[in-house]
């Protein structure tokens, strides 16, 4: 394949060999050995399915940087795979920063200091409401994730928000269409709700357990 053909901004699809390919030094995804051993278990038996994300570094050398699909990259190299299906785009720096990011949601499980230090220097160069909008994290999780970094010096404060921030990630938007005046009456009973409650509660876990309460009293009844 010939890097210097592709497009700027058209995906390209190829076999590309393994050593051609290179994971990138930013990228925060950890999976875990459970994790790892099912998706091995997965590709042994099916193949490689799903094609690795990847961009070129150097069309003379024909080398790629991977953006996304390292660990199957690494599963690949230990089943001694000579190649792999991928999807080579152009990307510069930040683009290739910001589509980790938006991919790594899928699968695996961010290292919250490493995700912490890559969106630090992605706020470095971007507004932080472009960050908002480009990222699958809602502007409670990256200011979460900013703040992290500032906790070195107490480890144990530390600690306390990674599991925070982990805790961010297995929760999932849950909507409602709801006219106004029932907008108001939900917002009403999840305030007095929380007011009753010692310690802080989110507006989420507070309307669960209204709604628990109720399924509770009509069980009863």
């Amino acid at each position: 394949m010939d890097s210097g053909s592709l497009s700027q901004n058209k995906p390209e699809f190829c076999w590309l060999k393994c050593e051609a390919l290179m994971p990138n030094p930013w990228n925060p995804n950890r999976m875990n050995s459970e994790q790892f051993k099912k998706l091995k278990s997965e590709i042994q038996s099916r193949g490689m399915i799903l094609p690795l994300v990847v961009r070129p570094l150097d069309s003379e050398k024909k080398k790629f940087q991977i953006i996304d699909g390292e660990h199957r990259w690494k599963i690949a190299r230990e089943l001694k795979l000579k190649s792999l299906p991928c999807i080579v785009v152009s990307l510069d720096d930040i683009q290739a920063q910001i589509k980790t990011l938006q991919l790594n949601r899928l699968r695996g499980e961010d290292d919250p200091l490493l995700l912490a230090r890559l969106l630090r220097e992605l706020d470095f160069k971007l507004e932080r409401e472009e960050l908002y909008s480009l990222l699958p994290y809602d502007s409670f999780e990256i200011n979460e994730l900013l703040e992290l970094l500032e906790l070195n010096e107490n480890p144990k404060d530390q600690k306390e928000l990674e599991q925070e921030i982990k805790k961010l990630g297995t929760e999932r938007i849950f909507s409602l269409v709801v006219s106004e005046e029932e907008k108001k009456i939900i917002e009403q009973a999840i305030f007095f709700f929380q007011n009753q409650k010692e310690e802080e509660i989110s507006p989420g876990s507070a309307l669960a357990q209204i709604c628990q309460a109720y399924l509770q009293a009509r069980r009863k009844a």
